[in-house]
């Protein structure tokens, strides 16, 4: 009995489906605001059918796969990302296709 306690519990902590959504858009807003005084050009696009904290994960992982990006935010509440890259390694249009390889529909994104 106690141990099943102590797995449910454990499973609870670690589930990120039950973190604290303003935690999550204050660390983004954070995160936002350092992409915007980064050095570099900025991109922001705003993605459709992020539900969690993993689907933000998915998509910064995505992203760091790109050669020239300086740094980037992802929210998964809003769908936002912002990103900070050197356009002298990439540019928007290999932005839009990373984001494009996560199946997440961009719903918004910069004018070329």
């Amino acid at each position: 009995m106690i141990r099943s306690f102590i797995f449910f519990a454990a499973l609870f902590a670690a589930s990120p489906s039950f973190a604290c959504p303003m935690a999550d858009a204050a660390a983004f807003e954070k995160a936002a605001l350092a992409v915007q005084q980064a050095d570099g050009a900025k991109a922001s696009f705003k993605l459709e059918g992020l539900t969690c904290g993993s689907c933000s994960e998915k998509v910064s992982t995505e992203l760091k796969t790109v050669a020239g990006i300086i740094l980037s935010a992802v929210d998964y509440q809003s769908g936002r990302v912002e990103i900070a890259f050197d356009k002298n390694k990439t540019s928007v249009k290999n932005l839009e296709v990373a984001l494009q390889k996560t199946g997440y529909k961009i719903v918004e994104k910069p004018k070329i």
